[in-house]
């Protein structure tokens, strides 16, 4: 498997965490490409540690559905099933209108001038920015409906959720005006923000979602 050269830098919490956090960000960029087989033996020499955290990782991964593991056989990267791709981005769509929903009595004009910070940055030198960096604009932006929501167990459904959306634009994605063309969603989200229009922004968001697995699609390529 291509486990990556460079060294770790980064100091852990515990070492099932740190091998969680590297694995799910290699499945994430696509280091680790659908259907490539896991050998915890090279995980656990890379890492330097035992294999029972390794295991233990692998699990949590599993439980994501990023790894699927065959017991007493292997265990491999999870393939990206489109039908569930969608469904995906659909979940996340509503789950973001909730969170405009439950911050909409917190919007301050302070707020509003964060967002819209936020989003001047989706236009700044397009032709430099990378997937990576657009993707986390496009976080930041819809973190702050989701800091000030205020709700765990939403905040908790959308990151899981994220992982696979991000996975799936790493693997489809190459970067161009479609991408780009984001920020005018959100600017619609603003707008209506600035109207005092729930309903209008709840439905601004739920257009920024499925109009990105709309895109996701055209460009499959596995």
């Amino acid at each position: 498997m291509p486990i990556p050269t460079n060294p770790l830098n980064e100091a852990p919490k515990t070492a099932r965490e740190r091998i969680y956090m590297a694995l799910r960000d290699w499945i994430i960029d696509g280091t680790l490409r659908p259907g490539e087989k896991i050998s915890d033996s090279e995980i656990s020499q890379y890492f330097s540690v035992s294999r029972t955290p390794v295991r233990e990782a692998i699990q949590l991964l599993a439980d994501q559905k990023l790894i699927e593991i065959f017991p007493g056989r292997e265990s491999r990267i999870a393939p990206l099933d489109p039908e569930s791709s969608h469904q995906t981005y659909r979940i996340l769509a509503e789950l973001h209108a909730l969170a405009v929903e439950f911050s909409f009595s917190k919007i301050t004009p302070e707020i509003i001038a964060e967002l819209e910070t936020i989003n001047a940055k989706f236009s700044v030198n397009p032709d430099n920015t990378t997937l990576p960096d657009m993707q986390a604009l496009d976080k930041a932006f819809h973190d702050v409906f989701l800091r000030l929501a205020g709700n765990n167990f939403l905040k908790n459904f959308t990151d899981t959720l994220r992982i696979h959306v991000d996975r799936a634009e790493n693997l489809y994605y190459t970067m161009d005006q479609e991408y780009i063309s984001s920020a005018k969603e959100h600017a619609e989200i603003i707008s209506a923000l600035k109207q005092r229009n729930l309903g209008k922004a709840k439905e601004a968001m739920r257009y920024n979602w499925l109009h990105t697995v709309d895109v996701v699609n055209s460009r499959k390529e596995l």
